[in-house]
């Protein structure tokens, strides 16, 4: 199972390969025929396939289409990074989250364990650690309450909860927004016997068409200095 962005595009780099093959052929034979023995060959147009035109039908199975616009990271890299920022952040306040705590966080999480980001993510990781660090706040505003012998108004704790909370949403959107993200596509299978099984159970594979037109790029290259003993260097590619 892949998704069918990756599926099209194992197709076209396969198409190219197979041009690229085909051309390495022709400057083969070409080389045969420059050395053909009896010198006939010299006068025989060199063989060059090409594919002007190519139409493909594929039939695939559809196991997942994501809801709205879903994206992935990888589940360890979110949990170093995001570790390192709340750790500088929060340290003015003399909180510590571990990275042990955000890393159970995101285990438990169906969608974070697999590394899979969605809008609502920002807002549902940041309720999460604040629920961790609003008990670590209890147990200081407690002990500082037992230490002068009064409590700690509940105005002063509101306020106090309100900060740390806005310093993990920030961190947590900053995070995010710096961490290598993938969108997740349409994922199919387009293995013969999955396609097989799905028409044999009554079912209906999606086919895909194909129409694909072949073009080419001009390589332009750049003399070297004068003096230097090298080949011309590849400098661009162009339509041709």
């Amino acid at each position: 199972m892949s998704e069918l962005s990756e599926t099209l595009g194992h197709l076209l780099c396969e198409i190219t390969r197979a041009r690229m093959a085909a051309d390495r052929e022709s400057v083969r034979i070409a080389r045969q025929y420059a050395e053909d023995d009896g010198g006939l060959l010299r006068h025989f147009p060199v063989p060059r396939m090409r594919m002007p035109q190519l139409e493909l039908t594929l039939p695939v199975v559809v196991s997942h289409i994501p809801q709205g616009y879903v994206a992935k990271v990888a589940p360890d890299m979110l949990v170093s990074a995001l570790s390192a920022n709340l750790k500088e952040a929060l340290k003015g306040l003399a909180i510590h989250v571990s990275t042990t705590e955000i890393r159970k966080i995101v285990r438990a999480d169906a969608n974070l364990s697999q590394g899979l980001v969605s809008d609502q993510l920002p807002t549902l990781l940041t309720e999460q650690l604040h629920d961790h660090t609003r008990r670590l706040v209890e147990r200081q505003l407690a002990k500082a309450a037992a230490g002068n012998g009064e409590a700690v108004p509940a105005s002063q704790s509101a306020e106090r909860f309100k900060e740390i909370a806005a310093i993990i949403r920030t961190q947590v959107n900053r995070t995010l927004d710096a961490l290598p993200q993938r969108p997740v596509g349409i994922s199919v299978d387009a293995r013969t016997q999955q396609v097989k099984e799905v028409n044999q159970g009554g079912s209906f594979c999606l086919s895909l068409k194909l129409n694909v037109t072949e073009e080419g790029l001009d390589m332009l290259f750049e003399d070297p200095e004068p003096g230097q003993d090298k080949l011309p260097a590849l400098s661009r590619l162009v339509p041709e």
